[in-house]
């Protein structure tokens, strides 16, 4: 993406004081973090909602469902083959 630095940023501040005005700053900012945070909370929820969706696409995936299959065919094997092994 891209990125702001100090000098960046002050320039804005400057854009921003003369714009705004020093008495109405310190409100616009708080109005800005405040829809910031918002934003953030709201791309993380939806980031977590994909993940969880994707896990579950995962989870009908043909292949994935063959692979547990046949692990469980293979562990199920291995047990049988230990309990002959075993003296009775």
């Amino acid at each position: 993406m891209f990125s702001v630095g100090t000098p960046e940023m002050i320039v804005i501040a400057v854009i921003a004081l003369f714009v705004v005005g020093p008495k109405r700053l310190p409100e616009v900012l708080r109005g800005l973090a405040y829809v910031y945070k918002n934003f953030m909370k709201a791309i993380e929820e939806l980031k977590r909602e994909l993940e969880e969706d994707l896990e579950e696409v995962e989870d009908i995936n043909p292949k994935k469902q063959i692979e547990k299959k046949w692990k469980e065919i293979l562990e199920e094997d291995e047990d049988r083959e230990d309990k002959e092994k075993r003296p009775k």
